[in-house]
Formats: C-alpha cells, sequence, structure tokens
C-alpha cells in the first residue's frame, strides 16, 4: 500500500480484508451466508491472520454488520481487529435515512455501532458522494466523529478523483481529520482507477483498496458462482463480453501455464500493484486461495493478461450524479 509522509497515522489494513457484502439472508439472495456461516468465516479469517473487515451499514439492510459484529464478540479480541464500514445507501429501499447529511451520519453511526457491538470503528467511510449536501457539513461532521472517539480514521469509496480531492482540499484548509483510505473498484476487467484516482491517493498519501477484487466471481474461472454471475443484476450489467473477453482468455492462459488458480491470480495482481484486496469470500477456502496470492504475487508475469485490457466507461459510480449540489 502507499503510505505518503503527510499522514502521520494508518488504519491497520493488510493485502486482503475480508468483506461482508455476502453476510445477509439467504432467502434474499442465493450466495448469502447466514450468521452462523459468517462467524465461522470471521473465525477462519483472524485464525489465519487476515484482521481487517470491510461492512457497511447498508448491507443485508444491517445484517452484515450485526453478523460481523457477533462475530468479533465471540472472538473477544477486538483489539487485533480493524473494522470498516460506510454510509451513504438507504439500510432499506424507501427507508429514507441514506446521504451524508449531519442527522444521517450520527444516526447512521449509532446503529451501526449497536449491531456491530463496538464502541468504535476504526475507519468509517462516505460509501458514495452526496451532491445534496454540502461538502463543509459532511466533512465537519465526520471531523467531529473523530474527535468523539467512535471513529479513528475516515475514508471515501468510489467518486470522481477531482471529487476527492477537493474533500481533501477542504478538510486541509479548515484543520478538519483527513481521508486517510480510498475505496474503489478495481480489478482486472476494470481498470480505469488508474487514469486519475489510483495516482491521486498515492500523491496525496491514502490507502487504496479495490472492491469486487474478482468481478463478482467472474475472475475465478470454473471456481466461480455459475448461479451468482446468471442472477446477480450487478454482475450481468458490469460485463461486456466484447471487452472482457480477452482478458478472461489471458487469463485461462496463465492459469494453465503457472497452475494457480484465476482466482489466486487476479488477487495477487492486485497484491502487485499495492493496493488492499476486499475480498468478500463465502467460505473458508476461498481465504486459502487468498493467502495463496500474497506468495505468489511477485512471481507471476501479468503483461499478456495487461496487454489484453481494454478501455471501459465508468462502473461502480456515475460522475453525472455528482454534479448537483455543493
Amino acid at each position: 500500500m502507499a503510505v505518503g509522509p503527510s499522514v502521520p497515522a494508518m488504519p491497520e489494513l493488510g493485502p486482503i480484508t475480508l468483506g461482508t457484502a455476502a453476510f445477509g439472508s439467504p432467502a434474499h439472495a442465493a450466495w448469502n451466508i447466514d450468521e452462523n456461516a459468517a462467524c465461522r468465516l470471521v473465525s477462519r479469517a483472524v485464525d489465519l491472520g487476515i484482521t481487517s473487515f470491510d461492512t457497511g451499514s447498508s448491507y443485508g439492510a444491517g445484517l452484515a454488520e450485526q453478523y460481523l459484529g457477533s462475530a468479533l464478540a465471540r472472538l473477544g479480541r477486538r483489539h487485533e481487529i480493524t473494522v470498516a464500514t460506510k454510509i451513504f445507501f438507504p439500510s432499506n429501499p424507501g427507508a429514507g435515512d441514506g446521504g451524508l447529511s449531519r442527522r444521517n451520519l450520527i444516526a447512521t453511526l449509532d446503529r451501526s455501532l449497536a449491531r456491530l457491538r463496538t464502541d468504535y470503528v476504526d475507519l468509517l467511510m462516505i460509501h458514495r458522494f452526496d451532491p445534496l449536501v454540502p461538502i463543509d457539513e459532511t466533512l465537519r461532521t465526520l471531523d467531529a466523529l473523530v474527535r468523539s472517539g467512535r471513529v479513528r480514521f475516515l475514508g471515501a469509496s468510489s467518486m470522481s478523483a477531482w471529487r476527492l480531492m477537493k474533500m481533501l482540499a477542504h478538510q486541509r484548509g479548515h484543520a478538519l481529520a483527513p481521508f486517510v483510505a480510498m475505496q474503489g473498484h478495481y480489478n482486472l476487467l476494470y481498470r480505469e482507477e488508474e487514469r486519475e484516482m489510483l495516482p491521486l491517493t498515492v500523491e496525496e498519501g491514502l490507502i487504496y483498496a479495490a472492491w469486487s477484487p474478482l468481478a463478482r466471481g467472474r475472475l475465478a474461472g470454473a471456481a466461480g458462482d455459475r448461479a451468482r454471475l446468471a442472477e446477480d443484476r450487478r454482475a450481468v450489467e458490469r460485463f461486456d463480453a466484447t471487452l472482457d473477453t480477452p482478458v478472461l482468455g489471458a487469463l485461462d492462459a496463465l492459469s494453465t501455464q503457472t497452475g494457480f488458480p484465476h482466482a489466486q491470480l487476479a488477487l495477487a495482481w492486485l497484491i502487485r500493484q499495492g493496493v488492499v484486496a476486499v475480498l468478500g469470500a463465502s467460505c473458508p477456502e476461498e481465504l486459502s486461495v487468498a493467502l495463496a496470492a500474497r506468495e505468489t504475487a511477485m512471481a507471476i508475469d501479468f503483461g499478456a493478461v495487461e496487454a489484453a485490457y481494454r478501455p471501459h466507461g465508468v462502473i461502480g459510480f456515475d460522475p453525472k450524479d455528482e454534479t448537483f449540489g455543493a
């Protein structure tokens, strides 16, 4: 990870963070895992040395935070764990509790802390940019949450690089607690973050974490969840056969050449880029693949896979949604 000299401290994130977007009701989505499975997965992750966990107030309509909180309570090792959560999206469609207003940030953090069974989070990220709320209101509220001790560090997720820089400058100019991490959509099938966002995070000394590191399983090869790839609306919408098939073909060839699983290679490539991979694992075997990726990251030649990439339109957020309001 890239850590610049302007930031005196950082949250403790390893090259692999366990994401919890799959923690939820299996009745809602077949690929979700229930509380008992989530607790076993978290326990196994900690046993393997993965001690950072990523969740969000909207994941599983709050169940992801609840399950993670239950798992951490069973472990009883909160001081050894890094917990990141995110605020922006409503807890349920039509709930009216989304956005980055002072009122919603405070109320949502209260609910998140209760579900997580903790009195602080290590990293609080804004899940998207909110064009309906002045950035001064959002950033001063976030600063107050840090000063209160309920939040250790701040971060952001999936926005235009110029928006992030504007917010960083506002924090700097008003002596507010700064963002120290950025989470974005980045994997072998989607590398648009390399144009502006990744250079910005390096320049400004921010940790960069990649969500959807396996493109919702599409980069896992035969080990991917076929049902999810066919039924998950976002998995379908974010796949462009014309642009993505050449990369998948090159990854197939590299897997055959090296004998390593597709997922191990895709994660190794991310680790090689110096970013944190937020892996939405649903079983212990996927954790083992992730750990193996750390060992092979520097030994693989990804030249042919990288050469197969073709530019994409923006995926993961809509820049036009950022143009109204503040």
